[in-house]
């Protein structure tokens, strides 16, 4: 399904609601457009919130499904609310300078990673400081948290993930080396244990966080998709029960690999530019969803 009427420029990202009811979608037009899923009207039912002068970066929904967060290239991290698509809060994530990611977390916890080397988690029930700050010499351009917000990944464009103790001022945990450009999409899996990233170096790969592991923390590693000249940010995103990972491409496909032999599943077709979003839903989870910068959205459901 082509959900077509709701934005006026290129989609940067997608994501399903925690009950997978909803999508929303972050457009290069300073629109964040929310579509019922599932629903057989959905290209003529959304609902489009605005309030950014410049584009939308990306997007996810609180724990709650209660509001959705955003980012964009005014540097300010947004939250609207998911039923009226009214703007609630703000947050002035950077000094003058573009927010490229967010992630949510249990406890009203924001993350957000910005041009200006911050990676910032906001908790949503303070008006506008940061809760925690983690400073980078050089831009950082994507960022998740683990579902209880005692864990922060953050990635940039020295090619490194960083994860970070959520809980405490710059203690830096470990180190993911390895990628050899940009960072542009991370995801965890469900199960917590795993990062998912991908690069412009044109490889998604997997790494172990646990604890203590013996030998590489890299697991796995993707290929199929590429990145190019436009420098997109292209995310990633694990699927329901981890066994597949799904990622956005500049040659106009979405890419789905299986986790357990790092095989390529589906190359799926349909865009007419660069994909840069990509989501699984977490309650059907053959059901995946992208957006480009044809300004399309696809929903469409895979083989289980």
């Amino acid at each position: 399904m082509a959900l077509t009427r709701g934005h006026e420029g290129g989609v940067n990202a997608v994501a399903f609601s925690r009950s997978g009811a909803t999508l929303a979608s972050a457009g290069h037009d300073g629109g964040l457009a929310l579509w019922r899923v599932g629903d057989a009207s959905a290209s003529a039912n959304f609902m489009t919130a605005r309030g950014c002068k410049n584009a939308v970066t990306d997007a996810c929904y609180t724990m709650d499904d209660e509001c959705a967060v955003t980012s964009d290239a005014d540097g300010v991290v947004r939250v609207w609310d998911a039923e009226t698509g009214g703007q609630v809060k703000s947050y002035a994530s950077t000094r003058g300078k573009c927010a490229n990611a967010v992630s949510a977390a249990r406890g009203d916890l924001v993350m957000s990673a910005s041009d200006d080397g911050s990676a910032c988690v906001w908790d949503l029930r303070v008006k506008k400081r940061a809760a925690r700050t983690y400073a980078h010499a050089v831009p950082q351009t994507a960022c998740v948290m683990s579902a209880h917000g005692d864990r922060a990944y953050v990635g940039g464009v020295d090619d490194v993930v960083r994860a970070w103790d959520a809980r405490m001022e710059n203690k830096s945990l470990m180190t993911l080396e390895g990628h050899e450009d940009t960072i542009t999409g991370l995801d965890i899996s469900p199960c917590g244990s795993f990062v998912l990233s991908n690069s412009m170096d044109n490889t998604l790969r997997m790494w172990d966080t646990r604890a203590f592991v013996e030998g590489e923390r890299e697991t796995k590693r993707f290929v199929g998709h590429s990145h190019n000249f436009e420098k997109a940010l292209l995310r990633c995103a694990f699927n329901a029960d981890g066994t597949r990972v799904g990622s956005g491409s500049a040659d106009s496909c979405v890419y789905v690999w299986e986790v357990e032999n790092a095989k390529l599943k589906y190359k799926l077709p349909g865009h007419k530019g660069v994909v840069s979003g990509v989501a699984f839903s977490p309650a059907e989870n053959p059901v995946i969803a992208s957006g480009g910068a044809d300004g399309v959205v696809f929903v469409g459901e895979l083989d289980r």
